[in-house]
């Protein structure tokens, strides 16, 4: 149980720095005003997104799995592992806080919803939604990072499946908010989602960015303590 606990502490700071990611919450939000079936525009979007989170994470598991298999003796290799990832994490951090995203201008945005049966829409808004996310470096990387801790720790079955569950909830949470928004109040669900949207374009890089530093400091001083540098 402690383990898992301890997992679970390195689990959600990830997952928070995965989820917050203003362009995906601003273009699902767009994608729920100009579609003339949110509900199903909505559902669609956050059934791509999930197949590339889930996917990033089963690959993160892999990769440690392979990992531990063919490890003979810790040596200074995780630590090292730990250091360098550390410094990338660090430097996407202040690349995240220096840097704001790009936006797009929603009425030049195309979205191929309109005159589209419930199907189509459905897939096409998964078919965008797993484009974003495979292109959404930063967000793909820290779900493989937090797949890979999560096979690293060996927590048993219950406790992965846990971890997973965990890492997966949190990360979507931002695209599945504004869904759920249409569901329980479709009628107010564009008034609140506008100033939800105009928020998280102003503070989610800087939210993202300390997330993010704060993991890379972790990693960082996890690599410099297991080469015993510090």
């Amino acid at each position: 149980m402690t383990e898992l606990v301890t997992l679970l502490l390195e689990i959600v700071p990830i997952a928070l720095a995965a989820a917050i990611s203003p362009t995906s919450f601003a273009l699902v939000i767009v994608l729920l005003s100009l579609s003339k079936r949110p509900k199903t525009g909505g559902t669609g979007f956050l059934a791509g997104s999930f197949i590339v989170i889930l996917g990033a994470a089963l690959l993160g598991m892999l990769a440690a799995e392979g990992f531990l298999l063919t490890r003979t003796e810790p040596g200074p290799l995780k630590a090292s592992i730990d250091f360098i990832l550390g410094i990338i994490v660090l430097y996407y951090g202040i690349k995240i806080l220096l840097k704001k995203n790009d936006w797009f201008d929603e009425k030049e945005l195309e979205l191929p919803l309109n005159n589209k049966s419930a199907t189509s829409e459905f897939f096409s808004s998964m078919v965008l939604a797993i484009g974003l996310f495979a292109l959404n470096f930063i967000t793909t990387a820290l779900v493989f990072l937090g797949g890979s801790k999560i096979a690293a720790a060996e927590v048993g079955w219950v406790g992965t499946l846990i971890s997973l569950l965990v890492l997966m909830a949190i990360t979507l949470s931002m695209v599945a908010l504004p869904v759920l928004i249409y569901f329980l109040t479709p009628k107010k669900a564009d008034n609140i989602l506008s100033k939800l949207n105009q928020w998280i374009k102003k503070n989610g890089h800087y939210l993202t960015a300390i997330l993010v530093l704060v993991i890379g400091l972790y990693f960082l001083f996890n690599g410099l303590e297991g080469l015993n540098w510090i």
